[in-house]
C-alpha cells in the first residue's frame, strides 16, 4: 500500500512538472535591409504596457538579412511581440517629429501598428513566429 501511494505521488509530481515546463519562443525576423545595428525584441503578456515596457527583452547584433531571436524559460500563456532594428545602437526606437519610427520595426501576427489585441498569440509549447520589419 505504501508503494502505491509513493507511485501515485510520483506520477502527480511528474504531471505538475510537465505543466510547468518552460517554453521557447523563436522569433524569425525577416526583411532586414541593412546589416547594421542590433535587433531589440520584446515580449508582452498584456496590453497594459504594450509596446513600451517589455516583460522580457533580448538584443541581438544584426549579422544577416534574416535573424532568429530566442526567448526561453517562458510559461504557457498569451503574448505579443515587438521588434525594431536599432540602427545606431542607442537602445531607443528613433522617431521623427510626428512620432513615426525612423528605424525598421515589426509586430507579431504581421500587425501594422502596436495593437496588443491584433498582435497577441498563444504560446502552448516551443514555437517559432515570424516578424517582418517595415
Amino acid at each position: 500500500m505504501k508503494t502505491v501511494k509513493i507511485m501515485i505521488a510520483g506520477l502527480l509530481l511528474l504531471m505538475c512538472a510537465s505543466t510547468l515546463k518552460s517554453q521557447t519562443l523563436s522569433i524569425k525576423v525577416t526583411n532586414i535591409k541593412q546589416i547594421k545595428g542590433a535587433l531589440m525584441a520584446g515580449i508582452f503578456n498584456s496590453g497594459k504596457n504594450f509596446p513600451d515596457i517589455w516583460l522580457k527583452g533580448e538584443t541581438v547584433k544584426v549579422t544577416g538579412k534574416t535573424m532568429i531571436v530566442r526567448f526561453s524559460g517562458l510559461p504557457k500563456g498569451v503574448y505579443a511581440v515587438s521588434v525594431y532594428q536599432d540602427m545606431n545602437e542607442n537602445k531607443t526606437l528613433d522617431k521623427n517629429l510626428f512620432g513615426i519610427p525612423k528605424e525598421p520595426y515589426g509586430f507579431s501576427n504581421g500587425a501594422d501598428k502596436p495593437d496588443y489585441e491584433k498582435c497577441k498569440f498563444t504560446l502552448a509549447g516551443d514555437t517559432e513566429i515570424e516578424v517582418k520589419l517595415r
